[in-house]
């Protein structure tokens, strides 16, 4: 089957549009309002209602807990300062206009008709008070937002104070952790819960099911269809016949091994956006076995990346070697470090460290066998079964424990795990991604990365003058990062889709996670 990824232009990855630059817990019950209405998807286009299904949703309803955000962008329910289009340029959302005004200061006029759900005003006090509730309360927006310092200006002009010279705060405050939301509403409940996109939530089931309608005081173009339904269909398969049976009009997270079933359809098509992530084995470096490089560095090495694109992604997707290079502006780094399979290397580096193979093909040190717990979650069972066969060809016993992420969140609180995968997100500001990644107190450091080069080359991205400089050093950082091996990287997640050919208006977009919906969705008659 021909590849259905694309090639990312990046020309206007870090342009800003629209703006002026000097510089060129789970329940199981449902909580719901008075308005809800009982769901009927036999017949979406004369219900005007759009169902749109996916492997999971939210446990929450706060943006500052996990992935929730990006569950509420993504369906229409909250937005941003900014946003970016699918060409990868930034444009105005909540915000009207961004402006420069000296190296590190930038002024941000907000749309003075936007308006919480509840109806309370978007203004300057506002929105520099949710941006401080996500800094406090949420890790994943730390990166984002902490070389940000926000003042308010008048009502609805913020200025910003940036710690390092020229950073593209449009740019910084464009991802879904950054949503803005009402700080002095309570986000625990469809009641109390207080946003501002054009859709409200009417009715959320943790885990399985979302509802919502039309925000009747919606600033900017109305939507057309009234009412979504959101639900979780975590079976591959059952996902997959809910496009195929038209029962689901969008449906996400389509399994690269089910792309056959879509052959030929006349009523789905197929939207496989490139995604700016990589697919990465995290390694708790706290555990001795992982401690040494040189065993970290022949798990790299024994990897057969092309094997594992076809086993696990159906060849939807390219090998990389390194973190930074599936961010279209860095794909000249995709080989780099570990150009080829090597077996033997890997075998010889797992010599030098001691671990000897015996005679059952298993190897061992000072009488410990060399193991490796390999956590996966969502699509990544075919991956995990993959690379538990490639390392047990270099003696290491591997055993694949798949389950809901919620595992792996639980796993790393209490240290008790040898490693597992995940795709975090490659495209922005190379600091902010870098730092949060291989710092020490980087967020998503899930392993324990501590490394004193990488930290002066972080603190030399920090102070780069200008982009080059900035390209220059985290191609370095890269490189320096996948010697170290803290982290495996593979390729980048295959991002597929299903949507109805009867649904107008659809956008494939390379961070579709939370461009699901848009104000020009249509669904026609048949």
């Amino acid at each position: 089957m021909k590849k259905l990824l694309l090639i990312l232009s990046v020309g206007a990855i870090m342009t800003v549009m629209g703006c002026t630059n000097k510089t060129g817990t789970p329940s199981g019950t449902a909580t719901s309002t008075a308005s809800s209405t009982a769901i009927s998807t036999t017949d979406p286009a004369k219900n005007k209602e759009l169902t749109v299904a996916s492997q999971d949703i939210a446990a929450s309803l706060d943006p500052v807990k996990p992935l929730t955000s990006s569950y509420l962008r993504g369906i229409g329910a909250g937005e941003a300062l900014f946003r970016v289009n699918p060409k990868g340029a930034i444009e105005p959302s909540l915000a009207e206009s961004a402006k420069e005004i000296d190296p590190t200061t930038w002024e941000i006029k907000l749309r003075p008709k936007a308006s919480f759900w509840s109806g309370k005003a978007i203004d300057a006090a506002a929105v520099i008070a949710s941006l401080e509730r996500s800094r406090s309360l949420d890790l994943t927006a730390k990166p984002y937002l902490d070389d940000l310092t926000f003042s308010k200006v008048d009502d609805f002009t913020i200025g910003v104070k940036t710690k390092r010279s020229h950073l593209q705060v449009p740019l910084n405050l464009s991802y879904y952790q950054t949503m803005i939301v009402n700080a002095d509403a309570k986000q625990d409940a469809v009641d109390t819960m207080d946003l501002s996109g054009m859709y409200k939530v009417v009715e959320f089931v943790p885990k399985q099911k979302m509802v919502l309608e039309l925000n009747k005081n919606y600033w900017g173009k109305a939507p057309v269809i009234p009412r979504i339904v959101y639900q979780a269909i975590s079976d591959e398969q059952t996902r997959v016949l809910s496009a195929l049976s038209g029962k689901s009009q969008v449906v996400l997270n389509i399994p690269a091994t089910s792309l056959a079933q879509f052959k030929d359809n006349k009523e789905v098509r197929l939207s496989a956006t490139p995604a700016a992530n990589t697919q990465t084995i995290y390694l708790n470096l706290n555990k001795p076995q992982f401690a040494d490089v040189k065993v970290r560095q022949a798990l790299s090495w024994a990897l057969d990346r092309n094997e594992l694109v076809v086993l696990a992604a159906e060849g939807q997707s390219t090998p990389i070697t390194t973190w930074l290079s599936s961010n279209p502006a860095y794909q000249e780094a995709r080989n780099a470090v570990y150009s080829k399979t090597d077996l033997d290397k890997a075998g010889q580096l797992l010599d030098e460290a001691g671990w000897k193979k015996g005679s059952d093909g298993i190897r061992t040190k000072d009488g410990n066998p060399l193991t490796l717990r390999l956590m996966t979650w969502g699509g990544d069972k075919a991956l995990g079964e993959a690379l538990q066969s490639q390392w047990t060809k270099i003696g290491i016993k591997v055993s694949v424990q798949h389950g809901d992420y919620s595992l792996i969140e639980t796993a790393r609180k209490s240290g008790d795990w040898d490693a597992s995968i995940e795709a975090w997100n490659t495209f922005g500001d190379e600091y902010a991604l870098l730092k949060g990644q291989f710092a020490p107190e980087g967020s998503a450091n899930f392993g324990g990365y501590k490394d004193e080069e990488t930290s002066k080359l972080l603190a030399q991205l920090a102070e780069a003058p200008d982009q080059a400089a900035r390209h220059e050093l985290a191609l370095k950082i890269n490189e320096r990062v996948a010697l170290q091996a803290p982290v495996i990287s593979l390729f980048p997640r295959p991002q597929i889709s299903a949507v109805s050919k009867s649904l107008q208006g659809f956008e494939d977009h390379f961070r579709q996670y939370e461009n699901v919906v848009n104000a020009n969705l249509t669904i026609s008659s048949k």
